[in-house]
């Protein structure tokens, strides 16, 4: 089997509401829909979602570097994915987003050719997968709002995000608290807004309230400040914007920085990358969760598949795929809430409209 075409679909699509971080207000995500064709009539599909903040590339810079990528690809087996790889680094270091989205075409195209849910040819059994959903930064109340519209979806595992004034932040996850309490496990995400000496104080209020961890407190180059924070806090820490590829999740490794990494598909490149960094985590003896960046339903139920295959990360940060609105793409998984069944048909599973064979 051989690759005879790479096509890049351009597409938008809207959240239902605007997810406010603490660096940025997300309304809609641009994004690329990637398709494969080979000469055995097999099709593949990925998505390349970017997040010029996190990822470093647009859509401007998918189109540009997926078009060398394409002409370097042709002709080879979409299924030796390590080949596959190293002539992608070759060519271009980063642009981690269209590596992927390449990266989950060509095993939606094993996982197709094998006959097998994509889970499956990644080796595992169990087609079930819990998430958390996001509540973006808001008023105190709003966000205790919205806390209560999530669980009132089957949501049970809320992931509040923080990252501003810390006095204010923790007004905030009082009232998410007060909201939910004994309905729903919180987990708090600062996205970089945070210094060490905040992070500290606000853990032990946190532990108070039962919040079970704080994701990336302080700035992604601060290595050494989520050390001190992991070595003194009570809560567990995980690491988003630290980890971006395999280098930095052995850094994070060896300085004992984070208790979880958070695996992202546009962050690290794709499937391939993401089971090396999850190989780090087991060997160390950390777990992981696999997140999303707001992709459409493709990219999440790639992260899906990735999150059901490996025992070290039964639980996912993918909430995305239930509170954003996307035309394109669609199938793939039954869900209640956070509580998600992937589909038992070969590849990844959904439909993608107008690209469909």
């Amino acid at each position: 089997m051989i690759i005879t075409d790479i096509q890049f679909l351009v597409t938008n699509f809207r959240f239902e509401e605007p997810m406010k971080v603490a660096f940025a207000a997300i309304t809609d995500m641009d994004s690329c829909i990637v398709k494969i064709l080979t000469d055995e009539g097999i099709t593949g599909y990925g998505e390349a979602a970017p997040l010029p903040f996190v990822t470093g590339d647009n859509p401007g810079s998918i189109l540009a570097v997926g078009k060398d990528l394409r002409d370097s690809l042709l002709g080879m087996d979409p299924r030796a994915i390590g080949a596959i790889h190293r002539v992608m680094d070759r060519l271009y270091a980063g642009n981690g987003a269209v590596k992927a989205g390449i990266d989950i075409a060509c095993y939606d195209i094993a996982a197709k050719a094998a006959g097998v849910p994509l889970y499956k040819h990644l080796g595992g059994d169990d087609p079930h997968i819990h998430s958390n959903a996001t509540i973006g930064i808001d008023s105190p109340e709003r966000m205790a709002d919205k806390a209560l519209g999530r669980i009132s979806k089957g949501f049970d595992i809320l992931k509040v995000n923080l990252g501003e004034d810390i006095r204010t932040d923790l007004d905030r996850i009082c009232a998410v608290h007060e909201a939910v309490s004994g309905k729903a496990r919180l987990r708090v995400d600062a996205n970089q807004g945070w210094s060490v000496k905040n992070t500290l104080w606000i853990s032990k209020e946190l532990a108070a309230l039962g919040v079970e961890l704080i994701e990336q407190p302080v700035p992604a180059n601060d290595f050494a400040g989520m050390r001190e924070i992991r070595e003194n806090s009570p809560l567990l820490i995980a690491a988003d914007e630290s980890c971006h590829g395999i280098s930095d999740a052995m850094r994070l490794v060896s300085m004992r920085a984070a208790d979880i990494l958070n695996i992202k598909l546009m962050k690290c490149g794709g499937i391939y990358p993401a089971l090396k960094i999850a190989a780090i985590c087991e060997a160390a003896g950390l777990s992981c969760m696999i997140g999303c960046m707001g992709e459409s339903t493709l990219g999440s139920l790639a992260g899906m598949h990735l999150a059901a295959a490996l025992n070290i990360a039964s639980e996912a940060d993918l909430g995305a795929v239930s509170v954003s609105a996307q035309a394109e793409v669609s199938g793939g998984f039954d869900h209640r809430g956070g509580k998600a069944v992937l589909w038992d048909v070969p590849g990844i599973g959904c439909t993608v409209k107008g690209a469909n064979e």
